[in-house]
Formats: structure tokens, sequence, C-alpha cells
């Protein structure tokens, strides 16, 4: 039986528009919790999101800050395309953990209400320095309004470097946001396409001013 969850509107982003934006303040802010784990050896990190404004071409403006748990401290401002595809004025690529978060965010574009387990599709396009191509199928659908997904990620960057990732994701169709993603990926750097590494990644929404 489908179950109908919030559909997502169609125009400017209800991720922008839950909450009321205070003067020179984001609309919404989202916190991530990130382990990176790879040879036995775990990266912890904290993402958070802040959601600027939208544009008519349904662009999401979003500034990104991470800092690593060796206090190293980063920050990007990225525009979140339907596609999945982001922009950035940045020149260094974003991290797997900052890309990852901010591509899935797409799914607010997505009209949710009646999938069900078995549906699937697919979204491809540009990323700061390279390109990704992401599937999605859905597992199953819960009465609180949440999708677990089955996700696939390729991506293939500019400078010979690659990664592929698969796993799932948790996504709270009616806040817009993931609320969990677990992935296990194969990477490869540019010196040695053929010699990779594997890494798993575990994402999961600490904190959100949408619901607190």
């Amino acid at each position: 039986m489908r179950r109908f969850l919030a559909a997502v509107l169609s125009s400017s982003l209800p991720l922008l528009a839950v909450v009321p934006a205070e003067a020179d303040a984001p609309s919404r802010q989202v916190e991530y919790a990130v382990v990176a784990t790879s040879g036995g050896i775990a990266r912890r990190a904290t993402v958070t999101v802040d959601f600027i404004g939208g544009s008519a071409e349904r662009v999401m403006n979003v500034n990104v800050d991470e800092v690593i748990d060796d206090n190293t401290e980063r920050d990007a401002d990225v525009g979140i395309e339907p596609s999945g595809s982001l922009l950035s004025t940045s020149v260094r690529q974003l991290t797997a953990e900052e890309e990852t978060i901010c591509s899935l965010m797409s799914l607010e574009s997505e009209d949710l209400a009646g999938v069900s387990t078995g549906d699937h599709w697919e979204r491809e396009g540009p990323v700061p320095g390279g390109r990704h191509h992401t599937r999605f199928a859905v597992l199953g659908v819960d009465d609180d309004g949440y999708v677990e997904f089955a996700v696939s990620r390729n991506l293939q960057h500019y400078d010979g470097s690659s990664a592929q990732w698969r796993g799932t994701m948790h996504y709270d169709a009616n806040g817009f946001v993931p609320a969990s993603i677990t992935l296990n990926g194969s990477l490869s750097n540019s010196d040695d396409p053929a010699a990779g590494r594997s890494v798993a990644m575990t994402i999961r929404l600490v904190h959100d001013t949408f619901k607190h």
C-alpha cells in the first residue's frame, strides 16, 4: 500500500520557507555528525549547513562549514540544483561528506508524495572539480514520513581521481533533509587511479533549527 507523504513544493524551496529568516541570518541551519573510517583509522567531523536563499532557477544557496576533529575548519558557499549538481565559487573540491550531504539534499525538489518500495530514478551533473551520477531506489516508507533509499554515487573528478559510493539513506520527507546516510566507498587518486582505498562513512543529523 502506498504511503502518502507531504508533497514537495515545486517553486522555491521548502527548506528556505519553513522558518522565517531574521535579517542577516540563515533561514534554517542543520548540523551533521560525520565519521569516516579508512584503514582502521576513524576521522570525525561536524558539518553545518546554513540555508541562505533560493533562485528562480530553483537553485538552493547554502553555506557549508566543516570542523574536523583536529580543529581544522573549512567553509564554502554552494548552490544545490534539483539534479544534485553543485555550484561553488571555491577553488577547492568539497570533502566527500560535504559533497554527499549537499548533493543528497537536492531530494527536497523531488515530489515524494506516494512513492513506494521499488520506485527508482537517477540524476547526474557537475560538482566542484568533476561530475556525479547518482541512483536512488526506494527500499521502504514509514507512516512518519521517512523514506529509506538505496543510494549509488559515482564521481569522476577532472584531476583523474574518482569515487564510487554505495549505501543507504534515511530521508525525512516532511523535514526535507537526510536524517542519516551510511555509505561504503572506493576512492582512487589522480597519481594512481588503479590503486584505490576503501572508506566507510556515516552521517547523522544531530541538530535542525526547523525542529528545535
